[in-house]
């Protein structure tokens, strides 16, 4: 029954299936409403407010409605705690006159806390406490804080370390070589997150003569779907001809996605996802596909294989961050990047230009030697 045949008078049984209804469209509704953020954002959601739930309830304090000292007393406690140096002190652990007495949560992790608690309080229809003045001034004394120190970058997987990675591998012999090498070159010329690389599924991938097209059907940036097809460009025939030709074929990911596939092809797989696990044996893939964990993985395994000085720094975003820095500091256009990695405004990739162009030919100090 929908509102257009709702008589003027109604039955104790019609308006028992209205409320039925109205009980069905608020499920349907907040099912919908709960799709608007990703499953993983919802999980730490929920875990980050249980974890609030059980603060409040070890100190005496109410979490539905909470209010803002409580929220701000919250995050002070999750922070790390400084206490004023003494003589005593070693010098190296005092920072500002401080030393730390115990380490805290990262301010960005305390953002994820406060999101967790404006939503739940959005949800219920209750005053935000996260909006107000002692929350946000409690929050950016904790960021401002002389010992909070910056967050390291994951190391960009340029193309010289990335051609020493590749290198060592053997795809014609091994399955997991195989495997890594068409996925480091999809997730580098693609400039593709972890996520992104985890729900590629085999008919994501056409190879042809002019490259490899990879489709995205979410990501990051695309929540609602509506997908993104990203061209990989084949070796030019001068370029897979010429002096260097053997660098540019290690760095063909068509080729490497097509040897891929047609491995798994063998072993009678020929749909589903696009990357998978290896038995211990390393004969057969397994049937499942990898988590994003498993493929920051084995980025960071790889370069330590490599000895990459910074290995310790690689992981899943070194893929993504690469590409950026290597095409700019190539001189592809800005805005071309931009359209390929997907980024939703410049300022967003200021960090990969700067990286890019530390040393390139616009540094003034190269006329002052």
């Amino acid at each position: 029954m929908t509102a257009a045949e709702l008589p003027e008078v109604v039955s104790d049984d019609e308006l028992g299936a209205v409320v039925e209804v109205r009980d069905e469209l608020t499920a349907r509704a907040e099912s919908y409403a709960r799709g608007a953020r990703a499953a993983n954002t919802w999980s730490a959601y929920e875990r980050q407010w249980r974890r609030f739930e059980a603060w409040c309830a070890a100190v005496g304090e109410r979490a539905l409605p909470a209010d803002p000292l409580t929220v701000a007393r919250f995050v002070a406690d999750l922070a790390s705690v400084w206490r004023p140096a003494t003589p005593a002190d070693p010098s190296s652990s005092v920072i500002a006159g401080q030393v730390c007495e115990r380490e805290g949560l990262r301010p960005g992790t305390l953002s994820g806390y406060l999101a967790a608690i404006s939503v739940v309080h959005q949800t219920a229809q209750l005053d935000n406490p996260v909006q107000a003045e002692a929350v946000r001034r409690t929050i950016t004394g904790i960021r401002r804080h002389p010992g909070v120190a910056p967050t390291r970058r994951r190391a960009a997987a340029r193309r010289e370390p990335l051609v020493e990675v590749l290198r060592l591998l053997k795809p014609e012999e091994l399955l997991a070589d195989a495997r890594d090498h068409a996925l480091l070159l999809v997730g580098w010329k693609a400039a593709l997150r972890t996520d992104d690389l985890a729900r590629l599924h085999m008919s994501d991938l056409h190879a042809s003569e002019q490259g490899l097209s990879v489709h995205l059907s979410r990501s990051k940036t695309d929540q609602h779907g509506t997908g993104a097809t990203i061209g990989i460009a084949a070796p030019s025939p001068e370029v897979s001809a010429g002096e260097g030709s053997g660098e540019s074929t290690l760095l063909d990911a068509g080729a490497a996605w097509t040897r891929w596939r047609d491995l798994l092809g063998s072993h009678g797989i020929t749909d589903g996802p696009a990357w998978r696990g290896i038995d211990r044996y390393g004969r057969r893939p397994r049937a499942g596909g990898l988590h994003r964990n498993s493929i920051a993985e084995i980025i960071k395994r790889r370069a330590h294989a490599a000895g990459l000085e910074d290995a310790d720094l690689w992981g899943g975003h070194s893929l993504r961050r690469g590409f950026a820095t290597e095409a700019i500091a190539a001189g592809v256009p800005e805005r071309d990047v931009q359209r390929h990695g997907r980024w939703r405004s410049r300022a967003s990739m200021d960090p990969y230009i700067d990286a890019a162009r530390t040393f390139d030919p616009t540094n003034p100090t190269h006329w002052l030697v």
